[in-house]
């Protein structure tokens, strides 16, 4: 096993993950909605073997991966998206692949090339790409999304400002869109959840959350729309299960409704 998985589970966190590990429910395989693999302009990387050493250690049946934002991406992010293709055929019952595309450049073919392929859902990052969530670039690859019976994972956290009202017509357009907000829209996170409320085929990601905003989250939104994220590398499983069940407890959520935010939830889209 990876020494730093080792870490986040023993020695001064033993207490934290027996904590956390006790508060799983019985027979529960959890599944991952926000994970990377490849290699990312900030220098942080992950491999497939890395990912699955993580997801042995701490008890996680699937993850949805998709690439970084790689420096070594062409227009269309090609290499990065066969990347994450060979890590799905090295672990095809651990990894659910998505592809990642850049609203700014011609990606009609690596759509039809990625879905052809097997991809089962879209990754957007609209801080990474320097796009607003109304682009028409961006709006056209949540239609092609929404009429392939894609979902698509969009970066609704850190450095973002406009998250409800940009994505209000797309989702007004296409109700039947499958939208996943990473990081929970945390930025926006009381307006997203009323605004998104007659929409529910969007989900909410925690990856990275803290606690307490997670417990602002469960009080503000039905458990059903949440779904658990690590975000590694930036997260870890360990820390970011601990966060989501630390809030959950605390907002009283039933075994079933836990159940539903640690797996069941996002299951449903892949079964």
């Amino acid at each position: 096993m990876d020494q730093s998985v080792d870490a986040l589970t023993a020695g001064a966190m033993s207490g934290v993950w027996e904590w956390t590990r006790g508060r799983l429910p019985e027979g529960l395989e959890v599944f991952d909605a926000h994970s990377h693999i490849g290699e990312d302009l900030d220098g942080r990387r992950m491999t497939a073997e890395g990912m699955r050493e993580r997801q042995e250690a701490a008890g996680v049946a699937r993850s949805i991966v998709f690439p970084l934002n790689d420096p070594n991406a062409s227009e269309d992010f090609a290499g990065p998206n066969d990347v994450l293709w060979e890590a799905y055929e090295s672990y095809p019952d651990h990894l659910v692949p998505f592809f990642r595309l850049n609203p700014h450049q011609p990606n009609h073919a690596e759509f039809e090339r990625c879905v052809g392929r097997g991809f089962v859902g879209l990754k957007l990052h609209p801080v990474s790409q320097k796009f607003p969530l109304d682009d028409p670039g961006a709006v056209e690859l949540f239609e092609m999304a929404a009429e392939a019976g894609l979902p698509v994972l969009v970066h609704a956290g850190f450095g973002m400002e406009r998250i409800v009202e940009p994505l209000l017509p797309t989702l007004e357009r296409n109700p039947g869109l499958k939208l996943i907000l990473g990081h929970s829209g945390m930025v926006d996170v009381l307006e997203a959840s009323r605004a998104f409320l007659d929409y529910p085929n969007v989900r909410f990601d925690t990856s990275v959350v803290k606690a307490k905003d997670l417990y602002v989250l469960f009080r503000s939104v039905p458990p059903e729309r949440v779904c658990y994220g690590s975000d590694i590398p930036y997260g870890d499983i360990p820390s970011t299960l601990h966060a989501t069940l630390h809030a959950a407890t605390l907002a009283g959520l039933t075994e079933n409704e836990l159940r539903g935010v640690l797996s069941d939830n996002i299951r449903r889209w892949f079964p």
